[in-house]
């Protein structure tokens, strides 16, 4: 059953024209000319499984004859010719209608006795999201086996099985409505690439990272493509994630196969060279393009200066799933610069720097579960193995979630933590840590708009005892702490520009989205109260508050794109905390950020905070400062980031996917 499987599925990708590859396409269907006078005045109706010869010179077992499925094939041409039932040729304005499918070539041909089914020049085939154009297609029905030369094609992987599958229910008027009205290209999914210690969420351009893991749209191209039973090989395809030419990235596939695996369709690559600009190649090794989970393990790179001395390797395995609501993810680490240097200088509480080991292994252990009214997550990181520096060595933070409704703040969610050396970050203080805490509280975001006001209104209720730094020293304390917080996040749109008139606009090579220019008055209120076990407490007031505007629209090469927002805030206190991690300082503070197109896709992005309260010993000084330097275009991204108050730092890249248009042409 399951070579029948197999042979029916790549049968039925052969006849209905083409089922590979790694890209979406939506085509528009072009003006057809149908003439209804040719040899003979009939349309002709085949059957695949009358395609075969039956009579006793055929070589077709019973299986194997049953094995071929019932399909229509409806042709319209200039000229028809059927010779003696035995050879099929129709040529001029070919068009085949094939279970939903429409095929369009200049000649088609069928042999019965040899069981070639052929199509010659300018061949087109469209069916829902999938398009491929070829220059010859040869398929033998008795072989099992074909041949595509000089192809190109756009795929969608989430739907190329179920769109190129036979259905003896698909009718003319499916393939006629095939078409896709969509004229723009939309920004949709994308893979991201990640080196450092820094998390980016967010594009701040786009204001949005749509990376998943994948990218389900691709176009491709080869000189052949060969069917064979067992599945699609080539020697060499290469394929673009982006919807315009000349493409900006592209991948080169060699030794390329195509196999089915759980109603899935996946492309292994045993080389794969990545390609910018269509000038610098990259070498990245075996890939399988697809949403298919790696079953092998895998080895990153990050850097860790502070637990970790530098540089570490980490590999990666396979998340383990518990009865579909559990996850557990474990990263055994080797800690390169540890190893090299001999020695560490990750324990300050030790003045023993010698290491052992035990001492050049990490371990990262990930836990999660959920269901649909709570979750848990729990973090733990080892920096080591040895058992003498364990506590040391072991950073560790669970946090359970529960949402339910409660009076006056309605949907709210019960949070309870407990978390172990937690780093914290209080603006000019810098880094400081919390030995250990537990605790919980009582949470409530909404979102709201207020006639052209959108606001985000978060609340806060809880306690939990806290061992961290004392205020004045680094000495540990060990107190309760109650508190009441609350913040209000503000947005009005002063002014944007008009919108575009998209369906005639082609996407900037600098970035994947159309970029309005617009004013932005934002404002941000922070209020809390503390109240200590040892009778002291703490409470204050801050509002920020001001623009940002964007101009340019990232079309040109100079200077077309900045972002500045600058924001002055103010925070009137009383009492003080008997701790360092949360301790109301900077109490007149200015934080600006900026984005600015250099050249062409390179751009400067700094963000910081400027302690600017004269009364303070840190006047003038800077802290939580993010320095970038990025390269922005419309199929890929990369960039580097620095923390200097943090010493924290990384590089990504990142790859994007799009929902092609009717605007995408067959070439490249």
């Amino acid at each position: 059953m399951a070579a029948k499987k197999n042979y029916q599925f790549f049968l039925n990708l052969g006849l209905l024209g083409f089922s590979f590859f790694l890209c979406l396409f939506e085509s528009s269907v072009g003006k057809e000319n149908f003439l209804k006078k040719t040899v003979k005045d009939k349309n002709y109706n085949f059957y695949v499984g009358n395609l075969v010869e039956t009579h006793k010179s055929s070589s077709l077992s019973t299986s194997e004859e049953n094995s071929v499925i019932s399909s229509t094939l409806k042709i319209f041409a200039d000229k028809q010719y059927d010779y003696d039932q035995n050879i099929f040729l129709a040529e001029g304005n070919v068009k085949a209608l094939i279970n939903g499918g429409i095929l369009r070539s200049d000649l088609l041909k069928y042999n019965k006795s040899t069981g070639i089914l052929a199509a010659e020049g300018n061949i087109r085939f469209s069916k829902g999201g999938q398009y491929f154009r070829a220059k010859e297609f040869k398929f033998n029905l008795l072989k099992k086996e074909g041949i595509f030369k000089d192809t190109y094609g756009i795929l969608d992987f989430e739907n190329v099985l179920n769109d190129l599958k036979i259905d003896i229910k698909s009718n003319e008027n499916e393939a006629q409505n095939i078409t896709n009205n969509r004229e723009i290209n939309i920004y949709e999914d994308g893979i991201e690439y990640a080196f450092g210690n820094i998390n980016l969420r967010e594009n701040k351009i786009t204001r949005s990272n749509k990376s998943k893991g994948s990218i389900n749209n691709w176009r491709f191209k080869s000189d052949s493509i060969t069917i064979a039973e067992d599945g699609w090989k080539s020697n060499r395809i290469v394929f673009t994630n982006d919807p315009f030419d000349p493409n900006q990235i592209s991948f080169e596939g060699l030794d390329v196969i195509a196999e089915e695996e759980n109603g899935k369709l996946y492309i292994t690559s045993s080389k794969t060279n990545l390609i910018l600009e269509n000038r610098t190649k990259i070498f990245l090794g075996k890939r399988i393009f697809g949403d298919k989970k790696k079953k092998k393990n895998k080895l990153e790179f990050i850097f860790d200066g502070k637990d970790r001395d530098g540089l570490a390797l980490i590999r990666r395995s396979n998340i383990k799933n518990f009865n579909n609501n559990i996850e557990l993810d474990i990263q055994p680490q080797f800690l390169i610069n540890r190893a090299i240097i001999g020695k560490t200088n990750s324990y300050k509480n030790s003045q023993n720097k010698n290491i052992n080991f035990s001492d050049l292994f990490g371990l990262n252990i990930t836990l999660k579960a959920n269901n649909d009214i709570w979750s848990f997550n729990s973090i733990n990181d080892l920096s080591t193995l040895n058992t003498s520096r364990f506590l040391n060595g072991f950073r560790h933070s669970s946090t359970f979630k529960r949402y339910f409704k409660m009076p006056i703040l309605e949907d709210s969610s019960v949070n309870l933590f407990t978390t172990y050396r937690s780093r914290a970050w209080n603006g000019t203080i810098g880094e400081t840590e919390i030995k250990s805490a537990f605790g919980g509280f009582i949470e409530k975001t909404q979102l709201f708009k207020t006639g052209e006001v959108e606001n985000n209104l978060n609340i806060r209720l809880g306690t939990g005892k806290y061992e961290a730094e004392k205020f004045e020293n680094s000495e540990m304390i060990s107190l309760w702490r109650s508190s009441i917080f609350a913040s209000l996040d503000s947005e009005y749109d002063i002014w944007n520009s008009n919108p575009r008139n998209l369906s005639n606009k082609k996407l900037s090579p600098l970035t994947p989205v159309f970029i309005s220019p617009e004013l932005v008055f934002r404002t941000n209120i922070n209020s809390a109260y503390f109240k200590y076990q040892n009778g002291s407490d703490q409470g204050f007031l801050k509002l920020s508050f001001g623009p940002e505007i964007r101009v340019g629209n990232l079309e040109r090469n100079f200077l077309d794109y900045t972002k500045i927002s600058v924001m002055p805030g103010a925070k009137i206190k009383f009492g003080n905390s008997p701790f360092k991690f949360d301790n109301a300082i900077d109490l007149k503070t200015l934080n600006i950020s900026l984005m600015q197109q250099i050249y062409g896709p390179l751009i400067f992005d700094v963000a910081s905070n400027l302690n600017i309260d004269s009364g303070s010993k840190n006047y003038g000084d800077y802290y939580d400062t993010k320095l970038g330097l990025l390269w922005h275009k419309r199929s890929y991204e990369c960039g580097i980031y620095y923390h200097p108050n943090n010493d924290a730092g990384g590089l990504y890249f990142r790859i994007n996917g799009f929902k092609f248009a009717n605007s995408v042409k067959a070439v490249f």
